[in-house]
């Protein structure tokens, strides 16, 4: 197994990293709650989550909108979006008819505004590209 030890000076500049990004996203969105690691909003029609870690440090969207139908999915039509994903990763919890969206991105340097929404939009573009994939093939099971 292999130990990542990490210097002090490390650890204090990847602390410094996360805690300025989670602070220039809070500045930039309506935020509705958030804890320790994460911060939640609305945007786009999509419930987001932005969580961050500092030990990695890395940035993790998290999107979920709800399913109006129930029909079952395939998990053909997962394999497939998830082969086309370039960000992400996509799911449906059919326990709640709810559409995930899942991004993970690494965090090296400080990022601007404009990075940011451009990542963030990205993923938001995805997602409902795939969202709407799902309704599609969901509308002709019925």
């Amino acid at each position: 197994m292999i130990s990542f030890e990490l210097t002090r000076d490390e650890i204090i500049r990847r602390k410094k990293l996360s805690d300025t990004t989670r602070k220039m996203v809070c500045n930039l969105l309506d935020v509705v709650a958030e804890d320790d690691t994460s911060i939640m909003t609305v945007y786009r029609d999509f419930y987001l989550q932005i969580s961050f870690s500092e030990v990695h440090p890395l940035m993790v969207f998290y999107m979920a909108k709800q399913l109006d139908h129930a029909a079952p999915i395939h998990d053909d039509l997962f394999n497939d979006m998830n082969q086309r994903s370039v960000l992400g990763s996509h799911s449906v919890n059919a326990n709640i008819g709810c559409y995930n969206y899942r991004a993970t991105h690494w965090l090296e340097s400080e990022i601007s505004q404009t990075r940011f929404f451009e990542i963030l939009d990205r993923c938001i573009d995805e997602a409902a590209r795939e969202f709407l994939a799902i309704t599609h093939y969901a509308e002709r099971s019925d």
